[in-house]
């Protein structure tokens, strides 16, 4: 009696985290994860953007520092510094939990950019590829 008690609290513990993974799932939860990425780096929070690498938790602290690094000096140079606002235009979901989202981004100077952000559905929301 008592294994079958644990094989139900296991599966009904599993299939929690599957319908908590699946509820972000949608159209509107991709888009804006692709919005809040873009904005950190218009905020300036360089970690932040990092963090929202899919695995970046894995990442070896001198890796996850060079990334950012390379984040500052990306943002400080061409045309990046301009970079005002972000909407998300469309997407693709795919049943591999996998999402493309358009992005447009608009500059300093009225122009703008549209560009495209692979994203996959972790536990923990929304990363990028």
């Amino acid at each position: 009696m008592k294994t079958s008690f644990s094989h139900f609290f296991i599966f009904s513990f599993i299939m929690l985290l599957a319908a908590c993974s699946r509820g972000q799932f949608t159209h509107e939860a991709a888009r804006e994860a692709a919005e809040d990425y873009y904005s950190m780096l218009i905020k300036g929070d360089y970690k932040g953007f990092v963090n929202g690498y899919a695995y970046s938790e894995d990442f070896p602290e001198s890796y996850r520092k060079e990334m950012i690094d390379l984040m500052k000096q990306f943002m400080a140079e061409g045309e990046m510094p301009n970079l005002r606002n972000v909407v998300a235009l469309s997407d693709s979901l795919s049943e591999d939990s996998t999402a493309i989202v358009m992005l447009q981004l608009q500059y300093a100077d009225s122009t703008f950019e549209q560009i495209e952000l692979p994203l996959i559905l972790m536990e923990s929301g929304w990363k990028m590829k």
